[in-house]
């Protein structure tokens, strides 16, 4: 029998694309799983993992979250990019928006000591897990905007997201270019 871990993180969700990214599927081969596409994601800030759910640190992290704006997000991933372990769609350049969003989460996480250990921000939305060889090869690109951000509660091991929150990405007066 398994043991289930508990594992909380911010994260922006392709709502919009999910067919479009699902297409991806069909040409990966096979797979030890595959994530839903209920659960497609792209993390912005994450615990480690606890034993058993954590209602104080849930209530915090619901505090960071609303503890953040910004504008909506324009998302490009033009890259599948495989390790030996799993397969994700990434970005070839940099999203200095989606930087700007996960900062304040990842460093109020920090000071609050509920920021993952060594974890670095590296955007991408992982499509599977397997066994293979890695490789990074261009796609025709998956756009859409992130117009909000949410906090998820994870049931590692039960493939299981329990939405807590969810926060609007919303333009603000003052952020026209004329």
């Amino acid at each position: 029998m398994s043991t289930l871990a508990h594992r909380y993180f911010f994260a922006v969700q392709p709502l919009l694309m999910r067919c479009a990214i699902a297409g991806q599927w069909d040409q990966l081969g096979p797979a030890e799983h595959i994530v839903s596409d209920t659960r497609l994601h792209a993390t912005l800030a994450i615990t480690d993992d606890f034993t058993q759910s954590c209602p104080l640190l849930e209530t915090a992290l619901l505090s960071i979250g609303g503890s953040v704006t910004a504008a909506p997000i324009p998302m490009r991933l033009d890259q599948l990019s495989a390790s030996e372990k799993s397969i994700a769609l990434r970005s070839s350049g940099r999203c200095p928006p989606l930087a700007a969003l996960a900062g304040p989460l990842q460093r109020r996480m920090a000071r609050a000591g509920l920021l993952r250990t060594e974890w670095v921000f590296r955007p991408h939305v992982t499509l599977l897990y397997r066994s293979g060889v890695p490789f990074t090869r261009r796609i025709d690109p998956i756009c859409w905007t992130a117009t909000g951000f949410v906090l998820i509660h994870s049931i590692v091991g039960a493939h299981r997201h329990i939405e807590l929150g969810r926060w609007p990405l919303i333009e603000r007066q003052g952020s026209f270019d004329f």
